[in-house]
């Protein structure tokens, strides 16, 4: 077993971005396991598991350690082919928690629904429109800020490190009797 394998194919860093596939790679680095096992573990069933192995023997990121005689089919027993696996920032994917991310997208659109009223869509006869319109009497807290400015790298940083400081700020102020909110700030030059 290598001590640690650079993944250079996309298909390789795409197992590493899957919660349940990057689980499954990285319990077969300190023991080789059967599928069996493995299913238990990872509460993987076994044919969702069998497709996953085919795919990860596929892209060299486990190995056949040894098998098990027995009556019919051998048992065979899985390894991770290194001891650990480093992915490129190139390869790794943009969000690094897709579930904290889901979370978010789904809280987002269900608080921006309930202080909704519609969509008003008209044409001004110089091209179609569509207008939100708010429901004035409902309080809900829910915010979804998209601009794009125009600014020199200094501006930039500083505005990155001012949305840090904030957060940090209200990070500080966290309870743990206060409603729980996702937050995501981002910047980045497109």
């Amino acid at each position: 077993m290598i001590e640690t394998a650079e993944i250079a194919e996309p298909a390789a860093a795409a197992v590493f971005a899957n919660p349940r596939q990057r689980k499954i790679v990285l319990a077969l680095i300190a023991h080789e396991r059967s599928l069996t096992e493995l299913s238990r573990l990872t509460e993987t069933p076994l044919n969702l598991l069998h497709h996953h192995m085919s795919k990860f023997l596929r892209l060299g990121l486990v190995r056949i350690a040894r098998r098990q005689p027995r009556p019919g089919a051998p048992i065979k027993f899985y390894r991770a082919t290194a001891k650990s696996f480093f992915v490129p920032a190139e390869l790794a994917p943009a969000t690094p928690d897709d579930a904290l991310s889901g979370r978010l997208r789904t809280s987002l659109d269900r608080g921006l629904a309930r202080g909704l009223k519609g969509r008003l869509y008209s044409h001004d006869g110089a091209g179609p429109r569509m207008r939100v319109v708010r429901d004035k009497g409902c309080r809900t807290t829910v915010a979804e800020f998209w601009l794009e400015l125009r600014l020199r790298h200094a501006d930039a940083e500083a505005l990155a490190a001012e949305f840090q400081a904030l957060l940090e700020r209200f990070r500080q102020r966290s309870q743990d009797t206060g409603q729980p909110y996702i937050v995501h700030a981002a910047l980045a030059a497109s």
